[in-house]
Order: C-alpha cells, then sequence, then structure tokens
C-alpha cells in the first residue's frame, strides 16, 4: 500500500475507532470505488462526519427518550399508548426500541400506559383501554416520508372509527435534520435524541454541494443499479444522504449506498463498511 493511501485509512480509523476492524472493507471502498483522488477525499469526508451509535449509547438514547416520554405525559400516563413506527410479521429496528423502552418504564415506575408493536393496531388497542395520546417511536428517520405515511395511516384509522380525542407525537433516537424538518413542517409533534446532517448538501455551498453529488453518482456506477426489482437509492433513500450508523445495526436505506450496498454492477458481491439485509433493500 502506499504511503498516502496508508495515511489516509489511518487518519479515517482515528476519526471513526469502529473501522478498525474493516480495513480491508475500508480500502476497497477508497480504492477500488473511488477512482481520482478527489471522488476518494469526498468518500473519506463524508466518512469522517458518521455518526456512530454504540451499543451503550444505544441505551442511553432510549433511556434518555423514555425520560422525555415520561415528562411530557407525566399527568396522562394512564392514557398514553407508546408504539413502533413498525407493522406486521416484518421484523423492525422501530420493535427493538419498544422491546428495551418496557423495563426501563417500569424502572421509572410508569405502569400504567401501553406499548405495542404494531402502529396498525393503534385503534385496535385503543379499543380495548382507551390510551388515545400516541407515541410513534423509532431507532432512525431519513427523509421523514415513512413518518408522515405512519401519522396519516393512524389519523385514518381513528378518525374512521369517529375518534376525535387524541394526540400524536413522534419520538426517535436519531434523525438527519432534513427528515425532521419534513415532519415539522407537516404540524407533527417529533423529537430526536440526536440530530445528523446530510453527508454532501449540508457542507458545502449549494454550486461545490450540486458537484460532489454528481461525483457521488459517478462513485455509485460501481454498483448494481437494482437487487431484485428494487432500485439502489442514490445518495440514500429520497436522497437523505444519511450519516449514521449503530453497532450491530441493519444500515438505514437512508445512508449513502456506497457504504452498504451488497452488489457490484457485474453482480459480484462487494466489501461494505456498513450491512443492511438485503431483503430490506
Amino acid at each position: 500500500m502506499k504511503k498516502e493511501h496508508f495515511n489516509l485509512m489511518l487518519n479515517i480509523i482515528r476519526s471513526q475507532p469502529w473501522l478498525e476492524g474493516k480495513i480491508d472493507e475500508l480500502e476497497h471502498v477508497l480504492f477500488s470505488d473511488c477512482q481520482c483522488s478527489t471522488s476518494r477525499q469526498l468518500v473519506s469526508d463524508i466518512i469522517d462526519r458518521f455518526l456512530y451509535i454504540n451499543r451503550e449509547d444505544n441505551y442511553r438514547l432510549i433511556n434518555d427518550l423514555a425520560s422525555e416520554i415520561v415528562a411530557k405525559y407525566y399527568d396522562r400516563e394512564a392514557s398514553t399508548l407508546i408504539t413502533a413506527m413498525g407493522t406486521g410479521s416484518a421484523t423492525d429496528s422501530s420493535q427493538l426500541v419498544a422491546y428495551t423502552i418496557k423495563p426501563i418504564m417500569e424502572k421509572k415506575k410508569w405502569r400504567r400506559h401501553a406499548i405495542i408493536n404494531d402502529f396498525g393496531d393503534v385503534y385496535k388497542q385503543y379499543k380495548k383501554t382507551k390510551h388515545n395520546h400516541i407515541v410513534l417511536i423509532d431507532e432512525f428517520v431519513g427523509s421523514g416520508q415513512t413518518v408522515l405515511g405512519r401519522v396519516a395511516s393512524i389519523h385514518r384509522q381513528l378518525t374512521t372509527a369517529g375518534v376525535v380525542d387524541y394526540s400524536i407525537a413522534v419520538k426517535v433516537l436519531v434523525s438527519t435534520e432534513f427528515g425532521l424538518g419534513n415532519v415539522t413542517a407537516a404540524g407533527i409533534d417529533m423529537t430526536a435524541q440526536r440530530l445528523v446532517k446530510k453527508g454532501i448538501d449540508d457542507y458545502y455551498p449549494s454550486g461545490e454541494a450540486a458537484q460532489h453529488r454528481d461525483l457521488m453518482r459517478l462513485v455509485e456506477g460501481k454498483l448494481s443499479t437494482e437487487y431484485e426489482g428494487r432500485a439502489m437509492p442514490s445518495l440514500g433513500y429520497n436522497e437523505a444522504q444519511a450519516t449514521y450508523c449503530r453497532e450491530d445495526g441493519n444500515a438505514p436505506n437512508s445512508v449513502f449506498p456506497i457504504f452498504w450496498w451488497a452488489f457490484n454492477s457485474d453482480g459480484e458481491d462487494r466489501h461494505v463498511l456498513m450491512t443492511r439485509a438485503m431483503g430490506d433493500a
């Protein structure tokens, strides 16, 4: 390895120690996927901007989220319904947050609220217990489109059934500033314990950012364009340009696909810095 290549990787690992065990993967992204020094510098700068959450940090964020719920609904515990953002039988990180928060709420002496793992069951739960202050929880929000869809669906569930006395809030561990802005602009009460910026657009003037987006798309040209009919999400789903990952987590599709998309343009497996189950691609 050339000295300048070694020094570049060393500086990245010093900035992001979680990459220490991913030397081969980092080398592949920087020196196989990136064909010029400009694209290599862009990718290394984006990596430097990542928020990495380890297991301990993740638990602290969930505990802080729980404390926020207790503080906001302290006088409405018996009518508070906490629901994961996920739905149906598919596994979802929001369900992990919901499961983890259960004993935390007990430690905080909260016992009259309800917790469910499927937002589609909000009205079913309401019919049983009349919990009408709904708190949607999740690990991560990228573009905010999923949140908007979930909230709209809950409104339909309840208004169709004639329920008028209810509230909906959204509380997540991590969100992009872009996604939070999209959700709050729609009049939805949402908070996040941590925020991340768009990895390109929020760091450069508009003209320079446009050039960097084009450069990233050139780098993405090394990737396959689709997987089983699902398009590779250029710049991240809805171009969210997310810079977030969690230890042992399933990388959000809002993250730049250069870091997690599993296949090269020839269909061969890639070396990836972050893992996302491609069934969720």
